[in-house]
């Protein structure tokens, strides 16, 4: 009887030293609900343990993700939501990114209003290489490149002013405001877009897309592949107009703001001319000539691939011009 004690005895001991281990080991992985934004390539594992990664699925360097549960108080591993991944929730290693805000506080998740509105700015390269000659888009222009006779992408903003750098860490955002672009984590664009992009947005050889993205397309709510995408459809729209046209016919001559404001209105509808501000440069050089470098149009609504700007003009804010006449710059310095 006595020896039947004992080995109960231990029996219990064992069961609850048992318990105990599987508890703790239940209760290791904390629920979290943050942003996670990854700075390099990972595999996003289905288990830790054994290391398994179905669909070989990484994370992409510039990439925000929902963060879901770390797996332990002192975290080694984050639990992330990403899409397309059967099954979606992967673990990656915290030196692969970092957490940022809770959702729903500022500087952690975006969200978009029912009818946002934007800021598109496109660029005249060789009014801009003028005052920027030895950026490395400008020491390689030339007068058969795509950007002597045709607008360029500078950037889609969200607005209002200030609404940017949507869940960027602290040390990403420093890194843009001191222009260190090259520095900021590669995006991930495939590379028909890349190459398109090279062509449409000569900045992307000072890294100027890694800017765009960092501090506004982060607030776009959507994958830097859709951002730049819908942004050349835009541009593509202003190229293929009567706003091109104005501007390839007149390269060398001044033309002036109503000129402009009848080909917008020719192209987009009455009244874009209102929604659209001119924005000039004086070049500091002895002829002090009035360059056109930009135009920002003012935008409001959902943009899909298969907007029509003209339609988000409708609805947009109106905007103010003080250049009156400038010249359409050509390639070279002048």
């Amino acid at each position: 009887m006595m020896l039947i004690l004992k080995r109960l005895f231990f029996l219990t001991i064992i069961l609850c030293f048992s318990l105990t281990i599987w508890t703790n080991s239940a209760q290791a992985s904390i629920k979290i609900n943050n942003e996670f934004q990854a700075t390099r390539t990972c595999d996003a594992l289905q288990s830790i343990r054994r290391g398994t990664n179905p669909g070989n699925i990484n994370i992409v360097p510039g990439t925000t993700y929902q963060a879901t549960e770390k797996n332990k108080p002192d975290a080694t591993y984050y639990r992330l939501k990403i899409e397309g991944a059967d099954p979606s929730l992967r673990w990656v290693a915290v030196n692969c990114g970092e957490l940022l805000g809770a959702i729903g506080d500022n500087g952690g998740g975006n969200s978009v209003p029912d009818n946002p509105e934007y800021l598109l700015a496109i660029s005249w390269q060789s009014a801009f290489c003028e005052t920027r000659p030895n950026k490395e888009e400008c020491e390689t222009q030339t007068v058969t490149r795509f950007d002597a006779d045709k607008f360029t992408l500078h950037g889609l903003w969200p607005q209002p002013r200030g609404n940017d750098y949507c869940g960027v860490s602290q040390r990403n955002k420093q890194l843009d405001k001191d222009k260190k672009w090259s520095d900021l984590p590669p995006i991930d664009l495939s590379e028909e877009l890349f190459a398109e992009l090279a062509v449409k947005m000569p900045g992307i050889a000072s890294y100027l897309h890694r800017h765009e993205w960092y501090k506004h397309g982060t607030c776009y709510n959507t994958t830097p592949e859709e951002y730049f995408r819908e942004s050349l459809v835009l541009l593509d729209q202003v190229n293929n107009s009567a706003v091109q046209d104005l501007f390839a016919e007149n390269i060398g001559e001044e033309i002036t703001a109503t000129q402009i404001g009848n080909k917008l209105v020719e192209a987009f509808g009455d009244g874009v001319d209102k929604k659209v501000k001119i924005k000039c440069k004086t070049d500091e050089r002895p002829r002090r000539r009035t360059m056109i470098t930009e135009l920002w149009f003012n935008l409001e609504g959902n943009i899909e691939p298969d907007t029509q700007i003209s339609d988000l003009f409708k609805d947009a804010p109106r905007a103010s011009s003080r250049c009156s006449v400038a010249e359409v710059d050509e390639v070279g310095l002048n």
